[in-house]
């Protein structure tokens, strides 16, 4: 008796290919999430990297020299914080430093392209891809809620950088917050306040300049780098791939070092200031005025574009890979 003739199934080649995408296709609600473990990974690396350049700037802002004053030039600061306090003190407020990379940059960068969807299915198509409104509208609500969120650990990597006398009255990162806290409940309960309210307020000091400074900084770094990559492709510059993802990335950290700068200065000083010399970020603007003058703003800035424009390209670069690996499309 003869076997019945085997039955062969052919898909068309198009049901495959979809097949086969379908597969590979990683679900938007969990790409949203993975691009913001992608953005708090890519911009820890690149922030311990930077920890030296980092530290060494905010000393330079905290000091109030006549700008280009030698003692102010960035190798006499790193070259005297590496003799007085060692070499390891380039690696102070490292802890803070993490934990502010996660809430900040995780927020700022990995959310930006969520609120750019979510802006372009609002506005209906009114709001472009390919236009700057758009992508400085996203950045301006991912910076927002980033960099209010992240002050307190923003506040303490400040304090754990600056340069003390007599030694760091900080332990560690949790002994900072905890003194923190505490220096704002006694003050409030010497003034008749909430030692809560006060405890809390002590570690939001500064508040209005950091996220004016995360807003300024994510326009013009995430923003300059995605119209940059969009520009260079479209007009076949360049395509996809790790050329493109670095000059790119190299004019961004250069644009954002320069508007970022001047709101930096007054940043750092405000979240120094344990005397309250200044009564806000206005005041800060006018003394740093009138007692330095407007160069008094870019004090740090050969150090901030040092260490901004090398954070900035290490950054993408990383972030560009650490998506491929995650089988996500590049930004």
């Amino acid at each position: 008796m003869e076997a019945a003739p085997a039955t062969i199934t052919v898909t068309p080649l198009e049901e495959k290919v979809a097949l086969v995408e379908h597969a590979a296709e990683v679900p938007q609600d969990s790409q949203y999430a993975l691009k913001f473990v992608g953005a708090a990974i890519s911009n820890m690396l690149s922030s311990a990297i930077c920890n030296p350049t980092d530290i060494v700037k905010v000393r330079q802002q905290l000091r109030r020299q006549t700008p280009g004053a030698r003692a102010n030039a960035f190798w006499s600061v790193g070259v005297e914080m590496a003799r007085n306090e060692g070499i390891k003190s380039l690696m102070g407020g490292l802890s803070a430093s993490m934990l502010r990379e996660v809430v900040y940059s995780g927020i700022r960068m990995g959310t930006y392209e969520y609120f750019k969807d979510t802006l372009h299915e609002v506005s209906k198509g009114a709001l472009t891809r390919e236009g700057l409104a758009l992508k400085i509208g996203a950045a301006t609500i991912a910076a927002t809620i980033g960099s209010a969120l992240a002050n307190p650990a923003d506040l303490v990597k400040v304090r754990m950088q600056a340069y003390y006398p007599e030694g760091s009255p900080y332990r560690n990162m949790r002994h900072a917050f905890a003194s923190i806290y505490r220096e704002g409940a006694s003050l409030a309960v010497a003034r008749g306040a909430s030692s809560v309210s006060g405890g809390i307020g002590a570690l939001y000091r500064g508040v209005e300049a950091t996220t004016i400074r995360g807003i300024v900084l994510s326009a013009t770094q995430i923003c300059s780098y995605d119209q940059i990559k969009q520009t260079l492709k479209k007009r076949g510059i360049m395509q996809e791939g790790v050329p493109l993802h670095l000059v790119a990335s190299t004019f961004a950290g250069l644009f954002c070092s320069i508007t970022s700068n001047p709101v930096d200065v007054v940043k750092v000083r405000l979240m120094n200031d344990k005397k309250h010399e200044y009564k806000g970020a206005l005041d800060c603007i006018k003394q740093v005025l009138a007692r330095e003058g407007p160069f008094g703003f870019y004090k740090g800035f050969g150090m901030c574009w040092a260490r901004l424009g090398t954070h900035t390209i290490l950054t993408f670069l990383i972030f560009e890979r650490v998506r491929y690996l995650f089988g996500i499309e590049a930004m």
